[in-house]
């Protein structure tokens, strides 16, 4: 008998829901850019906020063509791979060196902002982060479903706080634009101070890996998601620019990171770290600044978890690949690659500890994302077998070389950041070295121990084959052998046949397009339908087991429910803690509110 597989990867991700995602990620940094430009260019801000936020339209128009060519994951591991496999692994490494400091400076950043009203020292800001990306990799590792639609209130309430902000100081624009002064320096140090704030484009890779889950036509949900955001990013960041260069005390602040590391005050800092807050204070209150402290911080962590699950993602789709080793892709009860999650909290954590500053993670931040964009744009640009228009064609190749010679730029004057990518790109590489040479023997999902045992050889003696006179009974377990012998129980009684179901939820963003994991690298499925077999020769009923791949559970037992006409639905009531329940879902729940009334549910404890 032959196991039914499915792998369940549903579009249903839509452009309102994508969006707030994609802001997670753009949106976050305007929290320390406009800080940052403050501090490398003083009162001449606006001219390097205007130029990236120009670079940010143009980027965004381009990104509505890799996900539009790109429907099934638009990201930069799968356009390099498309022409070369280890394209593709550089840019997949490039962006997991992004992830990696987006973690770290936005926890940073999160630290700073949440604790700033309260007189925390900014000393302690690395080693909070330390605290907050453990608590994230905890909430990481139970695969909380209640995550996403946290990060949707919190980008809610950071936009609309934002735009509050922006409306109650947008009469100090003049004020800003009557005190702003020209770049100062030559046009290498204005290159330079213009390399300095790309870092405004991280995030934009985000939305080129959602369209392989996103509501089809892709290319009309990507656009109604990436346009908004962009268009927001774009306008708030011009308002609040001139509203931060009307602050009266620049003038004689001058330009910041021209000064002695030790002579830097530490309202200095704050203007640095936090500018929103000192806007907010100085012009609104501080309550409103508190409130709207707090909402920063909170959506700074949002980003960093996104970072989190990212670069879990990347891990395990190369390894799913064979570009990493096997154990990479190896899962936790709660479908998390954990050695994957390791490595995400891991370095991010160390970075923090490392550079403890706003302005040296800034300088290890843009190396990654620039890189990544490059070889996506210039990616696409020269795969003829995607269909681009000559103009775009065009325009991907102007912007590909302008962020290669961002990049290169980068590489060349930021010893530090180059440092920190080679580690990157030499580990990592090293590990597809031993990929391909060392043979895996770590299975991806391991069998547990009530489980094992099950594990004989197949009995010889076949399986009784379905009857369609009989009825049906559905059972969706994970491994628990008692209700597998109820559920034999009640069909012998029923004289019925038996579908034993096996949904393996793997807690990815994405998880790969060239090997699904199948019930026999799955240590657990093929447990449960090793003991399935025995059961149905030993109590002489016909069997039919299924293995599907699925975020959703609750959905896929209504499906096989509905699909084969199911009179009865066995469930198992979860041995899990309610704050799991919590945090994951309950599926019972969603299963009993959506199931046809031709059906029956029987929850067995």
């Amino acid at each position: 008998m032959a196991t039914l597989v499915r792998h369940d990867r549903p579009r249903d991700l839509r452009w309102y829901l994508a969006g707030p995602m994609f802001f997670g990620d753009l949106g976050t940094s305007r929290l320390y850019v406009l800080g940052l430009a403050l501090f490398y260019a003083g009162v001449a801000a606006p001219y390097y906020v205007a130029a990236i936020c120009t670079l940010v339209l143009l980027v965004g128009w381009a990104y509505t063509i890799v996900c539009r060519v790109n429907p099934d994951g638009g990201g930069v591991y799968s356009s390099g791979r498309m022409l070369h496999p280890t394209l593709g692994v550089v840019g997949a490494l490039l962006l997991f060196a992004n992830y990696v400091v987006t973690a770290a400076i936005s926890t940073y950043v999160a630290m700073i902002y949440i604790g700033g009203p309260f007189g925390m020292a900014r000393e302690l800001a690395p080693w909070l982060s330390l605290i907050a990306i453990g608590a994230l990799g905890a909430l990481n590792y139970v695969g909380s479903r209640r995550a996403g639609m946290f990060a949707l209130l919190v980008c809610i309430s950071a936009i609309a706080v934002t735009a509050i902000m922006a409306s109650l100081t947008i009469t100090h624009v003049p004020e800003g634009w009557g005190a702003v002064a020209p770049p100062s320096g030559g046009p290498w140090k204005m290159w330079l101070t213009f390399v300095a704030v790309v870092l405004a484009l991280s995030g934009v890779e985000s939305i080129a890996n959602m369209t392989g889950i996103m509501v089809e036509p892709v290319k009309r949900t990507s656009r109604l998601s990436i346009w908004p955001v962009v268009g927001e990013v774009v306008l708030l960041n011009l308002i609040l620019v001139f509203v931060v260069v009307s602050l009266p005390e620049l003038g004689e602040i001058g330009i910041i990171a021209d000064k002695d590391p030790a002579q830097i005050t530490e309202h200095e800092h704050a203007l640095k770290d936090q500018v929103l807050y000192v806007v907010a204070e100085r012009y609104i209150g501080h309550a409103f600044a508190t409130i709207a402290s707090i909402v920063f911080g909170l959506l700074l962590l949002s980003a960093t978890n996104t970072a989190i699950i990212a670069m879990i993602s990347i891990q395990y789709a190369m390894s799913r690949d064979r570009e990493l080793p096997e154990f990479f892709s190896r899962i936790n009860f709660y479908g998390v690659p954990w050695y994957g999650l390791i490595g995400a909290c891991a370095l991010p954590a160390i970075v923090c500890i490392l550079a403890q500053d706003v302005q040296t993670l800034a300088q290890l931040y843009a190396i990654g994302v620039v890189g990544a964009i490059a070889i996506n744009l210039g990616s696409c640009a020269y795969n003829r077998d995607l269909k681009i228009l000559k103009p775009e064609r065009i325009g991907l190749w102007v912007l590909g070389i302008f962020m290669g010679i961002i990049w290169l730029t980068i590489a060349v004057t930021n010893l530090w950041a180059t440092v920190f990518l080679s580690v990157i790109l030499s580990g990592g590489m090293c590990l597809r070295y031993a990929a391909k040479w060392v043979a895996a023997r770590v299975p991806p999902v391991p069998v547990p121990g009530e489980l094992a045992p099950e594990l004989a050889a197949e009995p010889v003696a076949p399986l009784l084959p379905f009857d369609p006179d009989k009825g049906r009974i559905l059972v969706a377990t994970r491994g628990n052998l008692n209700l597998l012998r109820f559920a034999f129980k009640e069909a012998r009684q029923h004289t019925a046949n038996l579908f034993v179901l096996f949904v393996r939820d793997i807690n990815v963003l994405f998880p790969g397009r060239e090997r699904p994991l199948s019930p026999e690298e799955d240590g657990e499925a093929a447990s449960l339908f090793h003991a399935a077999r025995e059961m149905a020769r030993e109590q002489g009923v016909p069997l039919q087991d299924i293995y599907c791949v699925s975020p959703d559970p609750s959905d896929v037992i209504l499906d096989f429910a509905a699909t084969y006409a199911a009179d009865m639905v066995i469930l198992g009531v979860s041995r899990r803690a309610g704050v799991l329940r919590a945090l994951r879902g309950d599926v019972i729940s969603g299963v009993a509110d959506n199931l046809p009334a031709e059906s029956t549910l029987l929850i067995h404890a």
